[in-house]
């Protein structure tokens, strides 16, 4: 059994993910904005009563984030599996994006990101394997640009591209502690982010995505790769 830390857990490839691991027998630790609204998650809770902990986390807020990791600290709860998932999208182009849109997309997809990451490592050094995956998108590679392009999302994009950096950079500074770091992008999916014409149902690309964590070498830090889990350039 491992233990899962989900942020934007209430809905989405978030829930998903909650979902798809309290299946294989693991505990999961959803955390999103307003438990209170939750309302699939306490659905889930009552079908797998001790194994999943719903708990408030606000990742735009460092109290909120903090506030949580000590609680976990306080139950010696160790984190193996943390997955970055909170994010949002504004699909204005570069003339259109609003600056305060730009300024929102950031701190949600980036400096949460940062802020949880850091935060949770007490959490994770209580692990055998600790692994922080963030979750990216190919709109976030830099390598890509011109070759796959779904519409302006100037700020998204550029948010995921910071983001990758962050992996890379936290996979070189959590090496000494045993923590390793990867981007992972889910596809093209069916969420309200995603739209209907995307790619993949949820259940598929978060199935493709765990499956591909599963078969990833022990060694592996600092890349970024696809839901199939093939390697995809910065």
């Amino acid at each position: 059994m491992k233990n899962i830390f989900i942020t934007g857990a209430s809905r989405g490839i978030g829930f998903e993910i909650a979902k798809q691991c309290l299946s294989m027998g693991n505990h999961v630790t959803a955390t999103c904005r307003n438990p209170s609204q939750a309302n699939q998650l306490f659905l889930l809770q009552n079908q797998n009563k001790e194994r999943i902990e719903i708990m408030e986390l606000d990742v735009e807020n460092e109290d909120s984030i903090r506030l949580c990791f000590e609680k976990l600290k306080e139950k010696n709860r160790p984190i193996d599996l943390l997955f970055n998932n909170a994010g949002v999208i504004d699909w204005s182009d570069l003339f259109e994006v609003s600056i305060s849109s730009v300024e929102k997309i950031y701190k949600v997809n980036l400096i949460g990101c940062l802020m949880v990451l850091r935060l949770a490592i007490p959490c994770l050094q209580q692990s055998i394997a600790p692994l922080i995956i963030n979750l990216s998108s190919r709109l976030g590679s830099i390598d890509l640009r011109g070759e796959i392009q779904l519409g302006g999302a100037i700020a998204y994009q550029c948010s995921k591209a910071a983001l990758n950096m962050l992996t890379k950079q936290a996979a070189i500074d959590l090496k000494p502690l045993k923590i390793r770091v990867i981007s992972q992008s889910p596809g093209w999916v069916k969420t309200e982010m995603g739209g209907v014409e995307a790619k993949y149902q949820v259940s598929e690309a978060v199935s493709l995505m765990l499956n591909s964590l599963d078969q990833l070498p022990s060694d592996k830090t600092g890349i970024f790769i696809g839901e199939d889990g093939k390697e995809i350039p910065w």
